[in-house]
This record gives structure tokens, C-alpha cells and sequence, in this order.
């Protein structure tokens, strides 16, 4: 038992500093968005979305899985980090000259030339990227989650050292692309320095049989996790044009930043603990339902605080150019509060050492994912947004149905971490929304914004304090 709750508290911890990193890390890029959004044009962010798109499809394939093979894999690291490294980049090699090679293709898919020379620059990236995926999957097995804090912050810092200054000068979209460069560059350097990992290369065959197809199942899940969750830029992109593609963009790096970049924390720290009990089905079980729990009594209310306070929040940072974003941000909160109920299912398959379970779960839903949201984009922007939420509801609902089956997580593992955070955050939506009604409407947009972040953070947080009071006095006292 001691171990047990040893290993819980690493899950809370390790969520706690990589969320921490990760929050740290995108407060400092939201507040270069704000400036930025203010500099530069909506077509802007929507080219550069285009290349970013093309940049995460090449990642995903240049990193071949290698980082979450270090994870899994028992043996030491000295072992499997020299074929991780080699893999990375010999993978990273072929996909980078492609991408380079087909970039007019793509811009001309997009119906957008000038991404051409973005999406050339954006997927060098994908060289640096390997590596870095290999230095980081280090420091997640030794769960040093602590030293994973400091790449995130100087790595956003970097992006506005490099992007606000050009964009001043008059660079446009470009320096939204140096300022991305600026940031891997910086993140290579420092997860290098802090993994303590002298870098060498290797083939050996008895780890490279083992590494490679792990790898291999771990990138294709992620390149169909990346087809589901960029089928939306894909689509706009194709549909609509830059600018169209810059307002939704913006809207949903806010959810990104929130709810869904709590959600990806959280499985950083649920993978590496959870591969721990992989043996033993109760302990497992116990550790994901209270890591879980403790998740959702943060990502439910801010998907409510983000849907009730879309307008506001939009007006008050961005201004009035960037309007059309804040209905698309008040419906892909529900987007983002239905997916994170169901994403963290996956840290069990690939824990237990089954990511093959999750490639064909994504398949699928790939299956379903893109005729449903190619039929929505033909009601627009707030079409493709409320087929995302229909989406989540979807795969979320798969991803529990299967979840017995192959792992035993029953759905009353999901109602007990999800009926008291659900609760308290209707009642405080509800009243939030009432008094939005009746008093706040007619208020300025920042003070608006204020208002109702204060009440809803205290009913919130008196609800919750509550419930854990009451909780703490039904424990029966210990016998003497």
C-alpha cells in the first residue's frame, strides 16, 4: 500500500509539474497571441496554421514513437535512447525531404500559395523535433517531471523574444514562423542539457526489434489521433480561406491552452505511473479512478467558464476584428470538456503495453470523424465547431463502451470520478449564467469578463470545499 500511494502521489506531482510547464509555457504564448493578435491580421494565423498542420503530421512520423518507447521499454536507458536517437533521425531524414519536395502540392491543395515557403521553413522542425521527443521520453521514465518546467517556459519566451519584434518590423505571417523555429531551437537545447544523456547512436538488433515496432504503434496511433484532432483545420482550410481559418484557430488555441493542455499533463504523468501497476488490475483500476477524479474537478469547470465567457474574454484581449472567434470558442469548450472525458482511457492501453488497442480504436474513429465533420462544414465555421462537439460525445462514449473490455474500467469508474465535479459545475454555470442575464450583460467587456470569473470561482470553489468537508467528517475516527 505505502507503494501504492507513493505512486499516487507521483500521478498527482507529475501532473501537477507538467500542467505547471505546459500552463507556464502557453500563458507566456497567449500573451504574445494577444499582442500579436493585435499586430498582425486573422489571414495571418491562418497561414501559418496551414504549415503547422503540415509540421505536426511531419512529427508525428519523424519521431516514429521513439520518446514513448524509451518509457515503456524496462531496460535502461543507455540501452534503448542510442536506438531511439538513431530511428528519430533517420525517420526525420525521409520525412523532412518529402514534406520539402511536395510543399507546392499541399499549398495548392489549401488554395493558398503563399504557404508554400511557411510549410517548407515550419517542416525543418520536424529535424529537431526527433531528438527532443528521445531527450524528454528520459526524463518522463525517470518521472523528473520537474525538469521538464523550464524548456516549456524559455521555449515561449523565445517565441515572443523572436515573433513581437518581427512582427513590429512588418514580417506578417513570417514572424509567427521564426518565432516557432525560435522555440524549437531553444526546447532542443535545454531538454538535451537537463536529460544528463551523452548522445550517441545505435542499431543494436535484440533492443531495435523491440524499440521499432512499439514505435511504430505509438506513431501510428498518434498520426491517427493528429487525422481526428486536425480534421478540422484540414477541412477549413480546404473550404474556407485564411482568414476564416485564423478565427477558429485562435478560438480553439484557448481550449488547447486550458482544458485540453490539462488533459495531455495529466497523461504524462498517468502513462509512466500507471506502466508501474500494469501487472496488477485493482491497483491499476484504483490509481486511474482517483488520478481521474482529481482531473476532472479542473477541466469541467473551465470548459464552463470558457463557454460562459466567451464573449467577454474574446472582446476584452483580442478586440472587436477578432469577434467571430467567440462563438466558436464558446462551442468548442463542450468540445474540449467531452474529449478530455474520454482521451485518458488511452494511457491504460499503452501502459499495459497494448498500443495496438488504441491504433484500431482511432481507426475507426477516423472512420466516423471525417464524414461527419465534412457534412457539418457545409452549415460553416459554427457547423464544423458543433460537429467537433458531436464528435467528442461520440468517441468518448467508444472509447468507455471498449474500455471494459479491454482493460476492465467499467463505467462505474467514470461516474465515480465524474458526479461530483459534474454537479458543481452545473450549479455554478446556472448561476453564472443567470446573473450574466441579469446584471452583467450591459457591463464593459473587461469588467464583464471579471465579474464573472470571481463568481464563478466562488461558488465553485465553496461547492467543492463543501463537498471534501462533509466527505472528511462521515470518515470514521481511527480505533485507539
Amino acid at each position: 500500500m505505502p507503494q501504492h500511494g507513493n505512486i499516487d502521489r507521483k500521478i498527482v506531482t507529475g501532473a501537477a509539474l507538467n500542467y505547471a510547464g505546459f500552463f507556464a509555457g502557453k500563458l507566456i504564448v497567449f500573451l504574445n497571441t494577444v499582442i500579436l493578435a493585435r499586430l498582425l491580421a486573422p489571414e495571418h494565423f491562418g497561414l501559418v496554421a496551414l504549415g503547422l498542420l503540415v509540421l505536426a503530421v511531419a512529427e508525428t512520423l519523424a519521431e516514429a514513437g521513439t520518446g514513448a518507447a524509451v518509457v515503456w521499454h524496462g531496460a535502461d536507458v543507455e540501452e534503448t535512447a542510442p536506438v531511439a536517437l538513431a530511428v528519430g533521425l533517420l525517420s526525420a531524414g525521409i520525412i523532412v525531404a518529402l514534406v520539402l519536395a511536395l510543399a507546392p502540392a499541399i499549398a495548392a491543395f489549401f488554395h493558398e500559395p503563399e504557404a508554400t515557403g511557411i510549410i517548407r521553413a515550419l517542416a525543418l522542425c520536424a529535424l529537431i523535433s526527433a531528438p527532443a521527443s528521445v531527450f524528454s521520453g528520459i526524463l518522463q521514465k525517470r518521472m523528473q517531471f520537474g525538469k521538464r518546467l523550464m524548456p516549456e517556459l524559455l521555449k515561449a519566451i523565445a517565441k515572443g523574444a523572436v515573433g513581437i519584434p518581427l512582427a513590429l518590423w512588418g514580417f506578417g505571417a513570417w514572424s509567427l514562423v521564426f518565432s516557432q523555429i525560435a522555440g524549437v531551437v531553444v526546447g532542443l537545447a535545454l531538454l538535451w542539457r537537463l536529460s544528463d544523456w551523452t548522445p550517441r547512436l545505435s542499431l543494436r538488433p535484440s533492443i531495435l526489434r523491440q524499440v521499432l515496432p512499439y514505435g511504430l504503434n505509438i506513431a501510428a496511433l498518434g498520426l491517427l489521433g493528429l487525422a481526428i484532432k486536425k480534421l478540422d483545420v484540414t477541412i477549413i482550410g480546404y473550404r474556407f480561406d485564411a482568414a476564416q481559418l485564423g478565427h477558429y484557430t485562435l478560438a480553439f488555441s484557448l481550449v488547447e491552452l486550458s482544458v485540453m493542455g490539462l488533459v495531455w499533463a495529466a497523461s504524462q504523468a498517468f502513462f509512466p505511473a500507471l506502466a508501474t501497476t500494469a501487472q496488477n488490475p485493482e491497483a491499476l483500476q484504483r490509481m486511474f479512478r482517483k488520478g481521474l477524479g482529481r482531473l476532472f474537478l479542473l477541466v469541467l469547470p473551465m470548459s464552463a467558464g470558457l463557454a460562459i465567457a466567451a464573449e467577454p474574454f474574446i472582446l476584452t484581449l483580442y478586440g472587436a476584428k477578432w469577434a467571430e472567434a467567440a462563438d466558436l470558442m464558446r462551442i468548442l469548450a463542450f468540445y474540449a470538456m467531452f474529449y478530455a472525458v474520454g482521451f485518458n482511457v488511452g494511457d491504460v492501453y499503452k501502459a499495459t503495453g497494448r498500443p495496438q488497442v488504441l491504433t484500431w480504436i482511432n481507426l475507426g474513429n477516423l472512420v466516423i470523424a471525417a464524414p461527419l465533420l465534412i457534412a457539418a462544414a457545409t452549415f460553416g465555421l459554427k457547423g464544423v465547431a458543433m460537429g467537433q462537439v458531436v464528435l467528442a460525445i461520440i468517441l468518448s462514449a467508444i472509447s468507455w463502451a471498449l474500455a471494459r473490455r479491454f482493460s476492465g474500467l467499467g463505467p462505474e469508474v467514470l461516474w465515480q470520478a465524474l458526479r461530483g465535479p459534474a454537479l458543481a459545475t452545473a450549479i455554478m454555470a446556472a448561476v453564472c449564467i443567470l446573473a450574466d442575464r441579469l446584471w452583467f450583460a450591459d457591463l464593459s467587456p473587461p469588467l464583464r469578463l471579471v465579474s464573472l470569473a470571481l463568481l464563478g470561482g466562488v461558488i465553485y470553489g465553496a461547492l467543492v470545499g463543501g463537498h471534501m468537508l462533509i466527505r472528511r467528517r462521515r470518515v470514521p475516527e481511527p480505533a485507539e
